[in-house]
């Protein structure tokens, strides 16, 4: 049995003909023909079956056209990660994101890479602005998407995606649950619920006392999810960002656009990455993030 029979069963059963899967692999399609029957000759069952000018797989074809195909993405990888450890590539992604963005796109871009390269190991992480930011100067994480807090730095790539729009959540409860918009000036006297480790809660604070201008009472959380159980309790509000630009929505949670003097307010926000541990696996999935912003752009 030899590796370009399965490769060329698999483009059969993938693309549904010989001669699309004679073009996919670069043959003609009698050596497409002649091989998948080499390969039934050495199985001692048929594959295929002729209706004609068509074909169909056989029960057992359409098992062994799963199998093959999970065989040779696996050996895909494999190869992949030799070359790597052989040359010094990486062969795992760790991708840390910004906990308050409540967008899709970072799950969008693990789900992909992970169609791609199933047997490559990608660790993700959720934190706070400066959580992930030791992250990465102590190389616990490979990239980060994040907002934008301090002056861009030349050492790392710094790939702008999007602009987020500030929004806040409120109970349903609350007495500025029905207002269209909210300035920072009508939130002062309720908590404000902010998502961050412990050991970074000083951190977060001062950033929205001393850069945002909040001068509220701040309670902590370690999730989003957590954030809004207390949101729904009519604890507090809890600031959150978001790609799209809305009016009010939700009801039991409502989400209000957040506005200053000059309209609704937003954060710029980046994919980083050290320019010195760039590495393929980093590359392929900023692409992808990158394509998943650009589609409603």
């Amino acid at each position: 049995m030899e590796l370009r029979q399965l490769q060329y069963f698999r483009a059969v059963c993938e693309t549904k003909s010989f001669t699309k899967a004679a073009e996919a692999c670069f043959v003609s399609q009698s050596a497409v023909s002649q091989q998948i029957k080499a390969l039934e000759a050495e199985l001692g069952f048929p594959l295929t079956e002729r209706h004609g000018r068509s074909f169909a797989l056989t029960a057992a074809g359409k098992l062994f056209g799963r199998k093959v195909a999970e065989i040779l993405d696996a050996l895909e990888d494999l190869c992949f990660e030799a070359e790597g450890v052989a040359k010094g590539y990486a062969t795992t992604l760790s991708v840390g994101y910004l906990n308050r963005y409540d967008g899709w796109e970072i799950q969008g871009a693990v789900a992909a890479f992970v169609a791609r390269h199933p047997h490559i190991p990608i660790h993700v992480t959720a934190g706070s602005h400066d959580t992930l930011y030791h992250l990465m100067r102590e190389g616990k994480v490979d990239m980060l998407f994040s907002d934008r807090r301090r002056a861009l730095n030349d050492a790392y790539v710094n790939l702008h995606l999007i602009d987020g729009w500030q929004y806040v959540e409120v109970s349903e409860a609350s007495d500025v649950a029905w207002s269209a918009e909210l300035r920072i000036s009508d939130l002062q006297n309720l908590p404000c619920i902010l998502i961050a480790a412990e050991d970074q809660e000083t951190v977060e604070a001062d950033y929205y006392h001393d850069v945002l201008g909040f001068s509220n009472d701040f309670l902590f959380v370690r999730s989003r999810e957590e954030g809004r159980m207390m949101v729904a309790g009519n604890r507090g509000f809890m600031p959150i960002e978001a790609r799209e630009q809305m009016g009010r929505t939700g009801s039991i949670v409502r989400r209000i656009p957040l506005v200053g003097q000059n309209g609704q307010l937003k954060s710029e926000y980046y994919a980083y990455w050290p320019k010195d541990r760039e590495n393929v696996l980093i590359r392929e999935f900023a692409d992808i993030l990158t394509g998943l912003f650009e589609v409603e752009k």
